[in-house]
């Protein structure tokens, strides 16, 4: 059940500063979801036998096609399950994606309202979870750099996948 707890109000546009935090951090969402389809493509070809069957082959690009629309919290379950596959869990990794996600539904689904303690993203998840204290602009920029951190941990394993393909090549 939605948590209505004041009056309808009218929108009150962010602060600058909070409202370029917001973007940024938002930004950076977006960008690391580009990161897991490229982590996810990577790790699945490198799982593609060398003698494949056209048929196989379709198969494959149609799964690949569902990969370019998923979701944040669709791409993080498909990379988990591709590490544990290739043996390569990531337990750490997997937890802080799953926090970022967290943070990406806030985020990106609250209304925002002014409140004397600060700007507050006021939200209830589909699962129970309530946000309604206040964030400041350094939050958002933490939550940022915490998000493009994730993102490069996530170019780590692309690499890691691209080095091993490359060997196996020789």
């Amino acid at each position: 059940m939605a948590r209505l707890t004041a009056a309808p109000s009218a929108w009150q546009p962010l602060p600058d500063a909070m409202a370029a935090a917001l973007g940024r951090t938002i930004a950076a969402f977006g960008h690391l979801e580009d990161m897991l389809k490229r982590a996810v493509f990577a790790l699945e070809r490198d799982g593609l036998p060398g003698e494949i069957t056209e048929r196989d082959f379709a198969a494959w690009l149609r799964r690949m096609e569902h990969v370019e629309t998923d979701s944040l919290g669709n791409l993080i379950e498909r990379l988990d399950q591709t590490l544990r596959r290739a043996n390569h869990m990531d337990a750490a990794l997997d937890a802080e994606l799953g926090e970022i996600k967290t943070w990406r539904n806030v985020l990106c689904h609250a209304a925002w309202h002014p409140t004397p303690a600060g700007w507050v993203p006021a939200f209830s998840g589909s699962r129970g979870e309530v946000v309604d204290s206040a964030l400041s602009a350094a939050d958002l920029t933490a939550l940022c750099d915490r998000t493009l951190a994730a993102a490069q941990r996530v170019g780590r394993v692309i690499e890691a996948a691209l080095v091993a393909d490359w060997k196996g090549s020789d």
